[in-house]
């Protein structure tokens, strides 16, 4: 007998390529016992779903985030109403008349005004009957002002210094629209503050412990209490001289007799 198996069909294989029976096929004791090792097929693994790895942010958007926000160049210190009007060399109250125009050379912002009415610097202005125009710098991160009310009748309270025959003026400066001043600010102005420049001092209390330097210093607390520079103090009262040496705040409010 050949080393061949005859099938059906004449196809002949050897004895050592015979087709292995299915399980289905076998004896039910060969069935019973568990497959070997050799026959036992691999279970078909599959991965985990995965996200794509994130593509490169562009570098435009890595340097703006990269970037610090950024912050005002011109930073001011709160003032109190008394010690804008002391420390300033003309108070006026003017109207907003001209267009603002820009001197590239200089790099001033200038504006025409109108002036209504003059509280302090008839000795600065000499011969000079009149102010008409107002000099800013140029750039806001100087401290230029930038006048941005449309109304040509509106009346504003500003106090600066005089240069070459104008007010000079910058974004630290005390301007505010004379109609929103309280009335004890707008009497202060005309008359009062004046009473306490050359003894009395607004001493700003930012952090605790306030200590004033001495007895004609009157204590501020309206930004540290409130976080508003435009609170009672501010808007109601004046350091004015009690006696010599001694100064207290005291009301704008009129006295009653």
């Amino acid at each position: 007998m050949s080393n061949a198996s005859r099938k059906p069909g004449g196809l002949r294989f050897p004895h050592r390529c015979r087709p292995r029976p299915s399980r289905g096929h076998l004896s039910p004791a060969a069935q019973a016992l568990p497959p070997s090792p050799q026959t036992r097929r691999p279970e078909r693994y599959t991965a985990a779903p995965t996200m794509a790895p994130l593509a490169p942010l562009p570098s435009c958007i890595l340097l703006l985030l990269w970037l610090p926000a950024p912050s005002r160049a011109c930073t001011c210190a709160p003032m109190h109403p008394q010690m804008a009007f002391c420390n300033s060399q003309i108070v006026i109250r003017a109207k907003f008349v001209g267009t603002a125009e820009v001197n590239q050379t200089s790099l001033n912002r200038r504006y025409e005004i109108k002036m209504t009415k003059m509280f302090k610097g008839f000795n600065a202005l000499g011969n000079a009957s009149d102010i008409r125009f107002i000099d800013t710098p140029a750039l806001e991160s100087v401290c230029g002002y930038v006048h941005k009310s449309q109304n040509r009748s509106e009346e504003f309270l500003v106090a600066g210094n005089l240069q070459n025959g104008n007010l000079q003026i910058n974004s630290c400066s005390f301007k505010a629209p004379w109609n929103r001043l309280s009335s004890a600010q707008r009497r202060g102005f005309t008359k009062t503050y004046a009473a306490g420049c050359e003894e009395c001092k607004v001493f700003a209390c930012s952090s605790i412990p306030c200590k004033l330097q001495n007895d004609t210093h009157c204590l501020w607390t309206d930004q540290f209490l409130t976080g508003s520079d435009k609170d009672f103090q501010s808007r109601h009262l004046a350091c004015l001289p009690r006696k010599p040496g001694l100064c207290t705040w005291q009301s704008l409010r009129p006295q009653m007799a």
